[in-house]
């Protein structure tokens, strides 16, 4: 029943998170911290009752885990701020009968979250693609010159190699796919991801196209995106180029869904 209760609870959640993150490209804080004190204090509750205590710190140390996978996503720059907070958010999720059992759901959801995130990314940029296929083309080669005749000849060498060895041939086959797909995604980001915005409608977490000076001061265009105190100074700007991500969230939907129609035949699988 409590796990009933644990499924539509963070379901309705995480339609919510994806909602906002289609609309305004953002996770509510309000709403992560809502879903994961929610959940914790779900568990607790019904450990307290149960009179099962260690169930508590059970929970606490996969809080500890799922505090360390979130800052592996975050700044291995798998994850943006809102979608880390989401995943340690649904830590609740998670709690087995042992922490066995627990590190196997999580593992799990991050298998069908990294599936369903490679599927959705690649159906999400090819409608981009398709809506601006003539500008991209154009982008991707202009982005393509950028590449020297060096790095070409880097993937060739390791090509060549592979007569002497097959882990070269390999090297080389993805250095070249590596490549191409950087040109593919740096000229659909250029183009179809990149908006104009006037200083009053920035927002806590935008990405900066570039940095920008405002008086002795530069505002870096990096990974955390602008702070509240960014937001001030670049106020009374009338445009400014910011970058817009993919919208991740919908792929923590059809991860969730995976994960409770799936679990247990995957983990069948896996042990079978």
């Amino acid at each position: 029943m409590s796990f009933e209760f644990l499924i539509w609870f963070f379901l309705i959640g995480i339609i919510i998170a994806t909602l906002q993150d289609l609309k305004r490209r953002e996770v509510d804080n309000w709403l992560n911290l809502f879903l994961m004190i929610g959940g914790i204090v779900f568990i607790s509750y019904g450990a307290i009752l149960d009179k099962s205590y260690n169930t508590i710190f059970h929970l606490g140390f996969i809080l500890i885990i799922m505090f360390g996978i979130m800052n592996l996503f975050y700044y291995g720059r798998v994850f943006a701020g809102g979608d880390a907070k989401l995943l340690i958010a649904m830590t609740a999720l998670f709690i087995g009968a042992s922490f066995y059992e627990s590190t196997t759901n999580i593992g799990v959801f991050l298998f069908f979250l990294m599936l369903s995130g490679s599927i959705y990314g690649l159906l999400y940029s090819g409608f981009l693609y398709s809506k601006n296929r003539k500008t991209v083309n154009k982008e991707m080669g202009r982005v393509a010159k950028k590449f020297t005749i060096w790095h070409l000849s880097l993937s060739l060498g390791l090509i060549l190699l592979g007569f002497v060895n097959f882990l070269f041939l390999l090297a080389g086959i993805f250095s070249i796919i590596f490549m191409g797909l950087y040109i593919f995604a740096k000229g659909l980001e250029n183009v179809s991801m990149i908006r104009k915005i006037s200083g009053e409608n920035l927002r806590e977490g935008d990405w900066l196209v570039k940095d920008i000076k405002i008086g002795k001061k530069i505002i870096k265009a990096n990974w955390d995106g602008l702070s509240l105190n960014d937001i001030k100074l670049l106020k009374k700007k009338k445009i400014i180029l910011i970058k817009e991500g993919i919208a991740f969230v919908p792929a923590f939907l059809i991860a969730f869904l995976g994960y409770i129609f799936l679990k247990d035949w995957f983990i069948g699988i896996l042990l079978g």
